[in-house]
């Protein structure tokens, strides 16, 4: 009996560790019922769905807004009872979207999603910049949405297909200057990669980016990122370590050394690096120690907000944002606000 349960034991450990490596892999699209609200959103807004192919035959899928008057805001409600937190979100327009008169556009903005969803799961920060006159483009990046189903790379390869779109929206006259990158989690670590590949980029801000993929991949079972907390009860560090190093070598990254302050030393952009005080997934350390490779980079910390609930806040984030965004300046000499 003893023999049976140790092998019982045996089997779900490498059940649960190959179940990881899949996870890091292949984001999936188990997110793309939940996320229909938000696309219908931008739909109504007015955005375009579109696509374009890299020259490494990736379907780049992405969402094109142009700046309009809806007066749109972000209705925000927090509820905290019980040593339980969350938030409730609605969105309003002042205006209907299909009345709601074209602004000049004061630049455009690139928004990256973060791991396991797709470019319309940032619809509150898409609204918001196009209300306040950018052009928005909101893509799904590789293995997401409705993108090619190409081997991720946590930072660098996202980067590459970025910045062809970037390009290619450019010579098409679709991206007027200056450009902003704006990303969340995973995609605030491929604004940071994407950023040195660029010419032109007017500044970068990272809302929870990773300083270590390995680290971040670490966190996710006991986070929930990977859907089951149970699971970090299940796994060690050596079997994390294990399912990383068997990722690493099937999709031909180093997931333990890939390094986004090498990418953030060779760019003079001001970026700004944001994280909840109570993110559970993103250290502190880790970011003021990535914020100090640059001296264009700054850090700030917002309290009560954890890693989920940060991305939401439009209503905290944005008027502060659009301020220094506002406030930064056209060269690569002159002081960061």
């Amino acid at each position: 009996m003893r023999h049976w349960l140790v092998g019982l034991m045996v089997v779900a450990l490498c059940g649960c560790t190959g179940f990881v490596t899949r996870q890091i892999e292949r984001p999936g699209h188990d997110n793309r019922a939940q996320l229909a609200w938000f696309r219908q959103l931008l739909n109504q807004a007015g955005f375009r769905f579109d696509a374009m192919q890299t020259r490494q035959d990736v379907r780049m899928a992405y969402w094109y807004g142009e700046p309009r008057a809806y007066g749109f805001t972000a209705r925000v409600s927090e509820q905290r009872k019980d040593h339980r937190f969350s938030l409730d979100l609605g969105f309003k327009f002042a205006v209907e979207p299909a009345k709601a008169v074209a602004l000049p556009a004061r630049g455009s903005v690139i928004l990256l999603h973060p791991w396991g969803t797709e470019g319309s799961a940032l619809a509150n920060w898409a609204l918001s910049f196009t209300s306040a006159g950018y052009v928005v483009v909101a893509p799904d990046l590789r293995s997401h949405g409705e993108s090619s189903a190409a081997p991720v790379g946590y930072g660098p390869r996202e980067a590459d297909d970025i910045a062809e779109l970037v390009r290619g929206l450019r010579v098409a006259g679709r991206l007027p200057g200056p450009l902003f990158l704006f990303g969340v989690s995973y995609g605030g670590t491929v604004a940071l990669f994407t950023a040195s590949k660029l010419t032109g980029v007017g500044g970068v801000v990272a809302l929870e980016p990773y300083a270590n993929a390995a680290a971040v991949i670490r966190r996710a079972p006991v986070s929930g990122l990977f859907g089951y907390k149970w699971l970090a009860s299940w796994l060690s560090p050596q079997r994390m370590d294990k399912a990383i190093a068997r990722a690493s070598r099937q999709l031909g990254v180093d997931l333990f050394h890939l390094d986004p302050g090498d990418a953030l030393t060779r760019t003079a952009t001001c970026t700004l690096i944001l994280r909840g005080a109570d993110d559970a997934l993103v250290s502190d350390a880790a970011l003021r120690a990535l914020v100090r490779r640059s001296v264009r980079a700054s850090y700030v910390e917002i309290p009560h907000e954890g890693h989920m609930s940060l991305p939401l806040r439009t209503d905290r984030l944005f008027p502060p944002l659009l301020e220094w965004i506002a406030a930064l300046p056209s060269d690569h000499e002159s002081d960061c606000p």
